[in-house]
């Protein structure tokens, strides 16, 4: 399966030469040392600080995507099916937006797709602390405990990222 991404300097979809799926972010699932998800505050559309440490206890799906991004806008309908599905589980998608026109484009974009999750707009802090990324749209899941569980580099799918999210919900 060949995934798209896209880079943040041209903009083009680029598809990965090499097959691209969730992986965990550390080996052996017995023998992992999983690293602690890299806290960070950002405003959220309502202007209301958005502290990523204050979800531990559910499992956060935090999406780098654009507005401009084509493979971002094709996930973004399964991310907010999977949303009203899980909430109930504890799951939470986070979509941290790196468009530089802000709340300019985002806001907008939002309310055009109803999405129903999240959204924050970086100013750095997140590329600095999870990046620099190859491409977007880059998924990171985080379990209950605030470590990072899988990264999934490219375009995600409904069927790729539910299984994963049952089972860590489920622990």
């Amino acid at each position: 399966m060949l995934l798209g991404s896209c880079t943040g300097m041209d903009k083009n979809v680029q598809n990965s030469p090499e097959v691209s799926a969730i992986s965990s972010s550390a080996g052996d699932t017995n023998d992992r040392q999983l690293q602690d998800a890299p806290d960070f505050i950002l405003d959220d559309m309502n202007g209301e600080p958005f502290t990523l440490s204050e979800h531990e206890g559910k499992v956060v799906v935090l999406n780098i995507w654009a507005t401009w991004c084509p493979p971002c806008r094709k996930e973004i309908p399964d991310f907010i099916e999977i949303q009203d599905e899980m909430r109930d589980d504890g799951i939470l998608f986070v979509g941290v937006s790196l468009d530089k026109e802000g709340w300019e484009v985002v806001r907008p974009f939002a309310k055009e797709y109803n999405i129903n999750y999240p959204l924050v707009v970086d100013n750095g802090t997140v590329n600095n602390k999870y990046g620099p990324f190859r491409g977007i749209p880059t998924t990171f899941i985080i379990n209950k405990e605030g470590k990072v569980e899988y990264i999934a580099p490219g375009m995600v799918t409904k069927s790729m990222i539910q299984p994963i999210l049952q089972e860590l919900a489920a622990r």
